[in-house]
């Protein structure tokens, strides 16, 4: 009876250690996953900048490049997230999330409209002062839209569920 005991006892310590590496390879592969989720954005964004933004230059009005630039950064997001929860699977929305939080951190704004810090700083002063309200708003919102572009393009690397099968042959 009391060697069955120490039998268990190895066991238990045998599945604890095999769930604590497994937990940290998901921790690593969901860090893996962010930086290459960030890694495809500085390239995206590259080609937005010096590549795609010149060319619709010389063909749009000078008016409309600023809306074109947002929206051509959500889908630089979008790739961004695709790929960061493509290599997190089968943890999609930690990957995602995790890459929301590192592009949360920085002020972006040279190349995204994403400045999270200003955004909690411009939330001390319209709740101080109304008249920052309206400026909150606008950018709360084009902050919502940038972080659910990315959201959205992890939400689309989530394998494709199995089709229900009726038990129908033809």
């Amino acid at each position: 009876m009391k060697g069955c005991g120490v039998r268990r006892n190895i066991i238990r310590t045998a599945v604890s250690r095999g769930s604590i590496q497994g937990q940290l390879h998901d921790c690593t592969r969901i860090l893996v996953a962010a930086i290459a989720g960030w890694a495809v954005l500085v390239a995206t964004e590259l080609i937005v900048l010096f590549g795609a933004l010149r060319v619709f230059a010389v063909a749009l009005d000078p008016g409309l490049l600023p809306s074109l630039k947002v929206v051509l950064d959500m889908g630089a997001l979008a790739a961004c997230g695709w790929i960061a929860g493509r290599l997190g699977r089968p943890r999609v929305m930690t990957a995602a999330a995790l890459t929301v939080a590192g592009l949360a951190l920085a002020d972006l704004t040279p190349y995204l409209p994403l400045n999270v810090p200003w955004v909690l700083r411009l939330t001390i002063n319209a709740a101080v002062d109304t008249r920052y309200v309206s400026s909150l708003i606008t950018t709360v919102t084009v902050h919502a839209l940038m972080f659910g572009s990315l959201l959205a393009g992890a939400h689309l690397s989530r394998p494709r569920d199995t089709p229900v099968s009726l038990g129908v042959d033809r």
